[in-house]
């Protein structure tokens, strides 16, 4: 038992542990409930995950590397990010961006091995890309969480030193083993963040930025943000760390919203078709691969053999090389470029399906999250065709529709 004192008033409280010693944690700083205050219940819908058993996973991850070295540890399921001199960097940062909901709490957790905090040295985990996010950093000899925001029109940082965190200043944090970084926030533009740890399967909160009745502005532009690994060096020193696994995942589920906007021939453009013909493509637009597009809808139609047994395949290829005209998305929102003609070669199949008369498939949620449009270290975005090949010569057509997530 114990006595607190708010507003002038005293109150008394309680303190559990459980059977070894340790302090149960409970209320709104504990793990017991998510970014919003409420209970956990073991249903988070899964928006990302990595693990790095066999590979460095570059259809998920992007690399930036200037002097150091990125090396894949099949045995440990890693990649180790090693510096050894001024100047030199290596960022590891996922393709994808992921969705955030209003009204539901985005988690995020990744594990790595860090090493120890010197002079010189700068490490970085967390939910952020080079303008806004939100990360644990060692910078020097010095831990702390950080948020990036640009709503100024620049990046701007606001910095917590481990002494100063406002729940738990983590005296046995050790950088240099293996450690889960976590995140949860509440977005709105002017929710609450917590940063912490997850430690012997508990949830150990570290600092909360709270900014709800603070600020006269977002914290932040946007939540919409991709995973990010970073390790560089300021001084001729040597240090590494090791990139594990990752999950982003949205507590209470996800439903996607917003309209489903299409590009392709249309009914108006049936032609006859064989071999394997390009009848849409999408990309997002250059400048707005900040975005998150998400195929949502496939549309196949043939025309009017059915007596002779047409059948066509539709396949949805990533990264094809095409040629042809891109054209501003019909919607007028400027996020994403179309093609409705032209000629593609090669791309990895992602999707295929059969079709003999109308076939019409709206994907799941998880299945458009799988196929979600991402972009290159150089913000060169994916490209996604939809292409028809017929089993005879047969008129056909099709559409290709997304959702935008801004």
């Amino acid at each position: 038992m114990g006595q607190v004192v708010r507003g002038g008033e005293q109150f008394e409280t309680a303190i559990q542990a459980d059977h070894r010693g340790q302090l149960l944690k409970q209320g709104a700083d504990s793990g017991a409930v998510d970014a919003f205050g409420r209970q956990r219940v073991s249903q988070p819908f899964t928006l990302f995950d990595s693990v790095l058993r066999h590979s460095k996973n570059a259809e998920l991850w992007n690399e930036t590397i200037s002097g150091g070295t990125s090396t894949h540890l099949p045995n440990e399921s890693s990649v180790l990010m090693t510096v050894t001199a001024s100047g030199h960097s290596v960022l590891r940062r996922t393709r994808r961006r992921f969705p955030y909901q209003p009204g539901k709490g985005l988690s995020v957790l990744q594990s790595f091995a860090g090493s120890t905090p010197q002079a010189g040295l700068i490490q970085e985990v967390g939910l952020f890309d080079d303008n806004n996010g939100i990360m644990l950093r060692a910078s020097g000899a010095t831990v702390q969480f950080v948020i990036r925001s640009s709503t100024t029109g620049s990046p701007v940082e606001r910095v917590i030193d481990q002494s100063e965190w406002n729940i738990d200043t983590a005296s046995w944090l050790n950088l240099a083993k293996t450690n889960i970084f976590t995140t949860d926030l509440e977005w709105l533009g002017v929710g609450r963040v917590r940063c912490g740890f997850v430690l012997d399967g508990e949830y150990y909160y570290c600092h909360e930025f709270n900014h709800a009745n603070s600020l006269d502005v977002v914290y932040m532009t946007t939540a919409v943000l991709p995973l990010s690994y970073a390790v560089r060096a300021t001084a001729t020193v040597s240090g590494s760390m090791k990139q594990i696994c990752s999950n982003v995942a949205s507590e209470g589920g996800y439903e996607p919203a917003g309209a489903i906007y299409t590009a392709g021939r249309g009914a108006s453009n049936f032609a006859s078709i064989s071999t394997e013909t390009m009848v849409a493509a999408i990309r997002m637009a250059s400048g707005r691969t900040d975005n998150l597009i998400l195929p949502a809808q496939i549309d196949v139609s043939l025309g009017g053999k059915q007596n002779d047994n047409v059948v066509a395949e539709w396949r949805m290829r990533l990264n094809p090389t095409v040629s042809g005209t891109w054209l501003e998305a019909a919607n007028g929102r400027g996020n994403v470029q179309t093609m409705s003609s032209g000629t593609f070669s090669g791309g990895t199949v992602i999707n295929a399906g059969l079709a003999s008369a109308r076939s019409a498939i709206e994907f799941h949620p998880q299945r458009a999250l799988d196929l979600a449009l991402g972009s290159n270290a150089a913000g060169e975005s994916d490209i996604v065709i939809l292409t028809i090949q017929c089993s005879s010569a047969e008129s056909a057509t099709g559409l290709l529709g997304w959702r935008e997530v801004l």
